[in-house]
């Protein structure tokens, strides 16, 4: 809900700052939840947590952008991709180990060291922005429209795994009727939450329309393996989240050359093929028999490979685009899509397979709906690679383009 008005407010004023201070925020948080002693305290420091990560989100790829001119943007942001799977692949593993040897306020406490040493950092280190300084207005309307419709979009969503209740429904249709509401505002206002000149860009819109797709995808195809590895399978925690390790590890490896390829000979080709492999890492599990934990691992594996080669290439082609004088607001949109896509995937995958985990299930029709599933998952991603195919354009990065000046 808050990315827009941080993406907004970083443009306006020193995005430095706000992505410096973000980290002081997150590590407040962290001490409050830390030393929180019931669900109402922690609740609140977890909130304040979130506004922080909010500050950090909204400008880590405008950082980027400033920092780095068109013609390594792709690169740039494939080693961003790679300390993003870093994080992945080890907070849940140190989490556990943490958790062996202590409590789990700790958990929070180790945060407050690392986010104070960025925000030093931060201060220290990147280039300051005059920003526009122009005043404009936010939408309050609008934010609350998107955050009310979304918030009643995932209950419907967490509740679907139980059938389509009348509860359900009702909530499915207070979400969407809220969002279509959102949207006709939108069409009303110059300063809307979702920024009608950035999304009079083509290589924007249709980047964050399949950023997206390729989300909803891989949320939606990544829960139903972990229950079922798990649940019908019988593996342990442990060996679930060691064969889950292969899609961000892959992709990390593959977004650092998706990022070179793209700053030397254009966008067009990672993102389409990028697409088309993740379409194809679901016709496995779709055509074979049975699920095995070879398909399994195949289909983890190529859906990383074209994760890499789609979203470092996707990301740097948006954010240059955008105009220079809206990169954060740009950044934050983006991440504000990705996070709608993750949560339509959920959604999707309750409505398919939601009561996967809470029984065992005959294999026929829990088969077919995981079939189902990955074949609508499948349509998804083809639909990124077709219409990236027609409507990208192909474009290479300007080697003279450089980021904009502090």
């Amino acid at each position: 809900v808050l990315l827009p008005y941080m993406g907004k407010l970083s443009d306006m004023y020193d995005r430095r700052k706000v992505y410096s201070i973000g980290f002081l925020v997150f590590a407040i948080g962290s001490f409050c939840c830390a030393i929180s002693n019931g669900f109402i305290p922690l609740l609140l420091a977890r909130c304040l947590q979130g506004v922080g990560a909010t500050m950090i989100m909204a400008n880590s790829q405008a950082m980027v952008r400033q920092v780095f001119p068109d013609h390594e943007r792709g690169r740039a942001l494939g080693f961003n991709a790679i300390v993003i799977s870093a994080g992945t692949l080890s907070g849940p593993a140190v989490g556990g180990v943490m958790l062996e040897f202590a409590d789990w306020p700790w958990l929070f406490w180790i945060n407050v060291p690392i986010a104070l040493t960025a925000f030093l950092l931060g201060l220290r280190m990147f280039p300051s922005t005059a920003g526009s300084g122009k005043k404009s207005k936010f939408d309050i309307a609008g934010t609350l429209l998107l955050g009310l419709g979304t918030c009643f979009l995932l209950l419907a969503a967490e509740s679907s795994g139980q059938g389509f209740t009348p509860t359900v429904l009702t909530e499915a249709a207070i979400g969407l009727l809220l969002l279509a509401a959102l949207l006709l505002q939108q069409r009303k206002i110059s300063y809307g939450v979702l920024d009608r000149e950035l999304f009079s860009y083509r290589k924007v819109w249709l980047g964050n329309a399949s950023s997206f797709l390729i989300n909803l995808a891989q949320t939606a195809t990544l829960i139903p393996v972990t229950f079922y590895l798990q649940s019908e399978m019988g593996y342990p925690a442990w060996l679930t989240g060691t064969l889950l390790i292969l899609q961000p590890l892959l992709m990390g490896i593959v977004a650092p050359f998706a990022g070179w390829f793209r700053d030397k000979y254009g966008g067009f080709f990672p993102i389409t093929v990028g697409a088309m492999f993740c379409a194809v890492s679901m016709i496995g599990l779709i055509v074979m028999p049975s699920v095995t934990i070879v398909g399994v691992c195949v289909q983890l594996a190529l859906f990383g490979i074209g994760n890499g080669l789609f979203h470092a290439t996707n990301n740097a082609e948006i954010m240059s685009a955008a105009p220079a004088a809206k990169s954060s607001l740009a950044g934050s949109l983006l991440a504000m899509v990705r996070y709608m896509g993750q949560i339509a995937g959920v959604g999707l995958a309750a409505v398919m397979v939601g009561s996967m985990g809470a029984q065992g299930g005959d294999g026929g029709e829990l088969g077919l709906s995981m079939r189902l599933l990955f074949a609508v998952c499948m349509l998804s991603c083809l639909a990124v690679g077709i219409g990236g195919r027609m409507l990208q354009p192909r474009e290479k990065p300007n080697a003279a383009s450089a980021g904009p000046s502090a």
